[in-house]
């Protein structure tokens, strides 16, 4: 008994301490929370596109105030481009009410869990790419695995630029601009022609 106990413990320790270091930069937004749903405290929320594996999240975070706050997921139901969730905490009404208008972000690097190939990234294909640095780079052209990584294409003055889907490397995706700010290394488009 002492020994699940401390199991149980160990995994929300680890749990909360990831959550605690996550920031935007690491995670891609998943949706908006557009209302509560019946007396029990669960949500509906739009989804950006359409997650195949949605059944294999376990938890999600909620941005409230600019800071981005862990969930873990009781339970939810998908239909088309909505979702209904309850989640951990969230126990009433006035609490899922509170929670309206709110972005629902997941770690980059679980998109390879909820999606089945990087066909499904094609809400992103002609969002503009830009450089940190270097500025507009280009629009996406197309998304590849050709083994563990996504490449992004992006068409770079009529030449194709690819682009690792790394943490380290996109800063952050916007949907409302259409655009993803990347961080090149340093002599990265040069290497790359």
């Amino acid at each position: 008994m002492i020994d699940k106990c401390w199991k149980a413990f160990f995994f929300e320790a680890c749990y909360w301490r990831i959550a605690l270091t996550m920031n935007k930069t690491s995670c891609i937004e998943l949706g908006v929370i557009q209302r509560k749903q019946g007396l029990q405290g669960a949500v509906v929320a739009r989804l950006y596109q359409e997650v195949p594996r949605l059944d294999t999240l376990k938890s999600l975070f909620v941005q409230i105030n600019h800071t981005l706050v862990p969930y873990g997921i009781e339970q939810f139901s998908l239909q088309h481009d909505r979702v209904i969730i309850k989640l951990q905490g969230i126990d009433d009404a006035t609490a899922a009410h509170d929670l309206k208008g709110c972005t629902i972000f997941v770690p980059q690097e679980l998109l390879p869990e909820l999606f089945d190939s990087p066909a499904q990234f094609t809400q992103l294909i002609g969002y503009q790419v830009v450089d940190v640095k270097e500025g507009q780079l280009g629009m996406l052209q197309d998304i590849y695995q050709p083994a563990q990584q996504y490449l992004l294409a992006v068409d770079y003055d009529g030449q194709e630029l690819l682009i690792p889907y790394h943490e380290d490397i996109v800063t952050d995706v916007d949907h409302s601009r259409q655009s993803i700010e990347v961080q090149l290394p340093k002599g990265f488009i040069e290497s790359a022609f």
